[in-house]
């Protein structure tokens, strides 16, 4: 089912913090990549580059105008491919999560030496897996956190946990996205081929289960390629409104972006038309009788989707909120890319998109370079330019682009050299994409994810068709990858 036909919600407060917006190695005005999406008190890592951690810290500082994030509240993680300057900073990340519920649970004095006792015996004993797997611990999935990624992933955080002899105070589930190639490999044991006649690690060695390790599924793809992430293991308010996605991208090796798709926005309850009828005389009468003082609390009943009864001319009569409220109006839409030069197989479920977060790794800025030369040299490294994400945009109709994972070549800082040249940056994706919402990320900068106002119906025919923005995508990238002369297989 997708989230359009999913029951109407009442979005919750949503953004975006740029943890790392440099391409490969650090410097000093960037980090690597890593984004932090927030929903309600939920926080979600996209890509988790070396000194992630320290980022996250660093949005706690008061020098820094981004929204606080707090470890214990990272329940999802999600990595878009196995390149080091997107995942090498995830054991470390794992560590200060896991710090930020040793703390929780040394303010709760009656579990903490039973826990904390549990704990040492499963990392010395090697059976907290069984033990998670069987529901030890509270039994309602709190605490858990989705780590989901390419194949591979779960025995690269297995490696660095396992050697490391590092032991986590809250259980996690590992989620890997294969690719039909991934599924077709593993029916036929021994055949290693992989993109780029790269042989893939995960298929070479196998890695025991980390103790604090609940069991992940290896997520087969749809028919069209792309995956639908299966929902956090505890549920909760993210979970029941959102829904995620990942697609493939042409990147060097298996390269994902991820979508995160909102319910429907209920829409407004027209409290003019009930009024009237709630505060007749023989209404309070009844209202009273069952336990409300007030008729008018019943608008913030039908307000959450529930039918109330009133009595009116002597009968007990249900009204419904459809009655009363204007329509339902599309959730947001927002899409983050991995690294990539042809995005085509994302485009469909990125349409309509109210953000598009797209790599632009290589711009013709600097004295005697030409477009030609280095949108070959982008797309021979499986990169893009700021024209490539602007034409993807456009394409999806996006309503806002940002540009992020810069050469280490274009600094990150406030100067006004910097800021000259990443309006240089700017203004080439401007121009593909055909208006002007369009930003370069910079490390700590915060985008909120709002709600438009005035939106239409969702069942209005507006915006781009996921088939034309898939469409519209191949031919973009078949003309661009055309231009540099060169394919991926």
């Amino acid at each position: 089912r997708t989230m359009m036909d999913a029951p109407p919600i009442k979005p919750l407060d949503a953004s975006i913090t740029f943890l790392g917006t440099a391409s490969m190695r650090p410097s000093p005005t960037r980090n690597v990549s890593g984004n932090a999406v927030r929903i309600g008190r939920e926080w979600t890592i996209v890509d988790c580059g070396e000194g992630t951690q320290h980022q996250v810290l660093r949005c706690a500082s008061s020098d820094v105008p981004c929204t606080r994030i707090s470890p214990g509240n990272i329940n999802r993680i999600f990595v878009t491919h196995l390149h080091g300057d997107h995942c090498f900073g995830l054991p470390g990340l794992m560590c200060q999560i896991g710090s930020a519920h040793a703390a929780l649970e040394s303010n709760h004095p009656k579990q903490k030496k039973q826990k904390r006792g549990a704990r040492q015996f499963e990392l010395q004993a090697g059976q907290g897996a069984e033990a998670q797997a069987d529901g030890d611990g509270d039994g309602d999935g709190r605490g858990i956190v989705h780590i989901v990624g390419p194949k591979g992933l779960r025995s690269m955080i297995r490696v660095a946990l396992l050697t490391s002899c590092t032991g986590v105070s809250f259980k996690f589930r590992i989620d890997e996205l294969w690719t039909a190639r991934d599924v077709q490999q593993q029916q036929h044991e021994g055949d290693t081929t992989h993109s780029n006649q790269m042989s893939h690690f995960a298929s070479v060695f196998g890695v025991d289960r980390h103790s604090s390790e609940i069991d992940g599924i290896n997520v087969s793809p749809e028919n069209d390629g792309t995956w639908v992430i299966p929902s956090h293991p505890s549920g909760g308010p993210v979970a029941s409104s959102w829904r995620f996605h990942a697609a493939p991208l042409v990147h060097t090796i298996d390269s994902v972006g991820y979508v995160f798709v909102e319910a429907p926005h209920r829409g407004n309850l027209d409290a003019s038309l009930l009024r009237g009828r709630l505060l007749t005389d023989e209404n309070r009468e009844y209202q009273q009788s069952v336990g409300i003082r007030n008729p008018l609390q019943l608008l913030g009943l039908m307000q959450k989707g529930q039918t109330v009864t009133i009595k009116e001319g002597g009968a007990i009569v249900e009204l419904s909120p459809a009655d009363f409220m204007s329509r339902p109006t599309p959730g947001r839409k927002v899409v983050i890319l991995g690294d990539t030069c042809d995005s085509r197989q994302l485009a469909g479920l990125a349409a309509g998109a109210d953000v598009i977060v797209h790599e632009a790794t290589n711009a013709a800025i600097e004295d005697g370079e030409t477009e030609h030369e280095v949108l070959q040299l982008a797309v021979s490294r499986g990169h893009s330019t700021p024209s490539m994400a602007g034409d993807f945009a456009r394409c999806c109709g996006a309503l806002k682009l940002v540009l992020t994972h810069f050469s280490s070549r274009y600094k990150g800082d406030e100067s006004e050299e910097s800021l000259s040249v990443m309006k240089r940056i700017v203004d080439q994706a401007k121009k593909t994409l055909g208006h002007d919402n369009v930003v370069a990320a910079r490390d700590m900068m915060e985008i909120k994810l709002l709600v438009h106002k005035g939106r239409k119906a969702v069942d209005d025919s507006c915006g781009v068709s996921p088939m034309e923005a898939s469409g519209a995508a191949a031919a973009a990238a078949d003309s661009y990858l055309q231009k540099a002369g060169h394919f991926f297989k």
